[in-house]
């Protein structure tokens, strides 16, 4: 039997048994390490609702190719992993169970203790201080999705052994901020996997798949979150759907009170041309509802984000369709977005985003060359592509 390449643990926050877009975030990372030989283990928190998902519903769900160790911690939360004593007690079993692997870990190969959550790493680096010998081989790595500047925050950041982030506005302020060299740190985007990446899903299929097959207009689709409290991104684009009343609009996600909140809004300013999904229990079909459209929107707005830093998720999912984008050009999307490969709208405007929408579907010649460059872009940012060359990054120390 060969021997692993490293020992990966990956400290989740989420409870993976209800599938959202950073519960899909981090299992498909972690399973990207799997793929490029590594014994890599999840640990992640368990919260007890009625619509989870089964246990051994996980490797479909999620698309897994490779086979992960998964590691549900004894929580049994009733909801979402938030506040000081939920994140105290997954912290404190995730010591345990880390402590336990570490007991059993072949001190040939490196490990690498890898979270998005500094709560979760913090405890990590007091014991490391403590107990030296059993940490000798365990190089600790933040993954940032944002960037935060309080003294916490600022502790992680410099105490990591390497910096990961998902754009190159957030790596570059961390190492600034964390006085690193440049080599400690690499962006890993949102990517897509590997079986995402041998798709081909037509639009005529998607639309089958989705029911939508009906519609005789053009269709712009968002796929996201759909909330009541921030809910500026919602306006912009129904904004731009009564502008364009010859033009179909979807949304998926939302809980049904949310669903409702939007289609009162829609009757009372008299819209008939939005659809409206609900939350959507099996993620992997989300990307039906993508492949459907003839443009994709995402508009995501200073509201509950930090433009400069944050990377939706769904970019790189859109890229994969092979359907034109239409997206402001944010600092943290250039890793990704640029003039060959989208159409830009300028920010928090429904003019211009109306008008962006409008070129997007009265350019179909343009369009399609847009978009099959963001196709042609996205297929080597995979989870494994981007894993295996984060492997050849990440420090190493000597037995």
């Amino acid at each position: 039997m060969n021997m692993a390449r490293a020992l990966i643990i990956y400290l989740s926050p989420y409870d993976i048994l209800r599938p959202r877009t950073n519960q899909v975030s981090d299992v498909r990372f972690a399973e990207g390490f799997a793929q490029n030989q590594c014994e890599t283990h999840l640990v992640v928190p368990f919260v007890l609702r009625a619509d989870n998902i089964l246990k051994e519903e996980v490797p479909h769900t999620y698309g897994l190719q490779a086979d992960l160790d998964i590691h549900y911690l004894p929580t049994r939360f009733d909801k979402d992993v938030k506040g000081i004593f939920p994140l105290l007690l997954t912290a404190w079993y995730g010591i345990r169970c880390v402590l336990t692997m570490l007991r059993q870990h072949d001190k040939g190969i490196p490990c690498y203790l890898i979270s998005r959550s500094t709560h979760l790493l913090r405890p990590f680096f007091i014991l490391r201080k403590l107990f030296t010998k059993r940490f000798q081989q365990v190089h600790i790595i933040h993954w940032a999705h944002d960037f935060k500047t309080s003294a916490s925050y600022r502790a992680v950041y410099r105490k990591s052994d390497f910096l990961l982030a998902t754009n190159s506005s957030i790596l570059k302020e961390m190492l600034q901020l964390a006085r690193k060299q440049e080599w400690e740190g690499a962006i890993t985007l949102n990517p897509i996997t590997a079986a995402q990446a041998e798709e081909n899903i037509t639009r005529e299929n998607a639309r089958k798949e989705t029911q939508l097959e009906a519609l005789d207009k053009p269709l712009i689709v968002y796929t996201g979150k759909l909330g009541k409290k921030y809910d500026r991104e919602a306006l912009y684009i129904l904004g731009a759907a009564k502008n364009l009343a010859h033009y179909n609009f979807l949304f998926t996600g939302g809980k049904p009170d949310v669903v409702e909140h939007w289609k009162k809004y829609c009757r009372e300013n008299q819209m008939d041309n939005v659809i409206f999904t609900g939350y959507i229990h099996q993620y992997n079909r989300i990307r039906y509802y993508q492949a459907a459209a003839d443009v994709l929107v995402s508009y995501y707005t200073s509201q509950g984000h930090d433009v400069r830093y944050n990377l939706p998720n769904k970019l790189c999912e859109y890229m994969l369709t092979g359907n034109v984008i239409v997206s402001p050009n944010y600092p943290a999307t250039r890793d990704l977005l640029n003039e060959e490969n989208c159409i830009f709208a300028a920010p928090e405007n429904t003019d211009a985003l109306t008008a962006a929408l409008r070129t997007a579907v009265e350019n179909p010649e343009t369009s399609q060359r847009k978009a099959l460059q963001a196709a042609k872009d996205v297929r080597e940012i995979t989870f494994k592509k981007i894993t295996g060359s984060l492997l050849e990054l990440f420090p190493r120390r000597e037995s």
